[in-house]
């Protein structure tokens, strides 16, 4: 910093001829032919044998800013001189959030300090609104800025617009190292504390790319498996709400089944339906085809699901589904079936059981029988006494040529 006191119109350089020069570097006295880099005026060069050689101002009372300013010239005269710098250190940090409202992933890539040519350097080159101290250009075509910092430090907004932008601090440089023409030199070129407000001189090289996208790989690992055991957590909650709206199902049919059991005794069924039966008593020698001598009808398990006389279903089937069916096409149970429930609907409870066998536990399901292996037994009995014929493989019929329906057209 600049001495106190009477000695505040002391410079440490003097200006001559757009150059900066030393005190022990030109004539004694008003001959030195310096001026004032601040105020422009007259310089003395004194040159004493016992103190230390300065430059004072000629007939002027004040200065404001004489010291900072030869200071601050000479910095950016050293380094257009040496063209040479060490840049500081960086460290380029990565940050990544693979999972929201989480917390980041964080790794860095660190480039120490390192001395730098350059090719090319110039002061006060306009950079579009912006004139940094000095621009120079590297050995590998990238640009970069120096600031030198005697009194005020770079602003926000010119640190942010200029890349590659260093700054080097002389604001705490003792007199003696101003005035010390070698280590002056050595403070602005390598050992003055500096800084990066932009840099992206490394942002390209193998190291930095590397660091990044392993970092983005594992970020991406990480969303990944958070996705999955998301997905795995919402398909077990799924599962186990599934399963306990089909527990609790099984429970109010069951609830339900309990209440009709009375339905498997054919003689109240016949009572619930009395009337029915009775439509059906008239008709029911028309339906009555044996499927072999001595028997009117096939008993078969669970045949009370119909809630009408055996006599009646398997009438129908004889004589209004059997009939329609192609001699050369195959048939099932299950086409026979709907045929048949046509004819004889559920009563809407029966049919609520019968559609909801699903949901019912194994217990529950033995109790409740399934019409379509009903209508499959009684097939088979007609199948097995030769008044059908099976299909090609388990589970099918088929008429064939020359059957009783194909006698009756004839």
């Amino acid at each position: 910093m600049p001495e106190q006191g009477s000695d505040n119109l002391k410079v440490p350089f003097g200006l001559r001829e757009g150059r900066l020069y030393r005190p022990d570097d030109v004539s004694s006295g008003k001959a030195c032919g310096c001026i004032c880099p601040a105020c422009e005026a007259a310089l003395i060069a004194n040159q004493g044998k016992l103190k230390r050689a300065y430059f004072s101002h000629f007939r002027t009372e004040t200065c404001a800013g004489g010291y900072e300013t030869a200071v601050h010239l000479m910095a950016k005269q050293v380094i257009l001189d040496e063209r040479r710098l060490r840049i500081p250190p960086l460290t380029i940090p990565f940050e990544f959030t693979p999972i929201e409202d989480d917390l980041p992933i964080r790794s860095s890539v660190h480039y120490p300090e390192r001395d730098v040519q350059l090719v090319e350097v110039e002061a006060e080159k306009q950079q579009g609104r912006w004139r940094p101290d000095l621009t120079a250009i590297l050995k590998n075509g990238s640009p970069l800025h120096i600031e030198i910092r005697v009194t005020h430090a770079v602003d926000d907004e010119k640190a942010e617009s200029l890349d590659n932008l260093v700054e080097i601090n002389l604001s705490q440089l003792p007199v003696e190292t101003v005035y010390d023409e070698d280590a002056f030199v050595d403070e602005v070129i390598l050992n003055a504390e500096r800084c990066w407000h932009r840099c992206s001189l490394y942002d390209d090289l193998k190291r930095t790319v590397e660091t990044r996208q392993e970092l983005e790989a594992r970020a991406e690992r990480i969303a990944k498996e958070h996705a999955e055991r998301k997905a795995a957590e919402e398909k077990r909650a799924y599962h186990a709400e599934m399963s306990r709206m089909r527990e609790q199902a099984r429970r109010q049919a069951s609830q339900k089944l309990k209440s009709k059991d009375s339905f498997k005794s054919d003689a109240l069924v016949h009572q619930k339906y009395k009337s029915q039966l009775v439509r059906l008593k008239d008709r029911q020698s028309s339906y009555v085809m044996p499927p072999a001598e001595g028997s009117k009808s096939v008993p078969v398990d669970g045949e009370w699901v119909f809630f009408v006389p055996r006599s009646a279903w398997q009438g129908f089937i004889m004589e209004q589904c059997l009939p329609k069916m192609r001699i050369d096409r195959e048939f099932t149970a299950r086409e026979i079936l709907s045929e048949v429930v046509r004819q004889f609907p559920w009563p809407a409870e029966v049919s609520e059981l019968i559609k909801s066998r699903h949901k019912l536990s194994e217990a529950d399901v033995r109790n409740v029988p399934d019409p379509e292996k009903v209508v499959a037994g009684y097939l088979k009995v007609l199948a097995a006494n030769a008044v059908l014929a099976f299909g090609s493989h388990s589970g099918v019929f088929k008429r064939y040529d020359g059957d009783r329906w194909s006698r009756d057209r004839s």
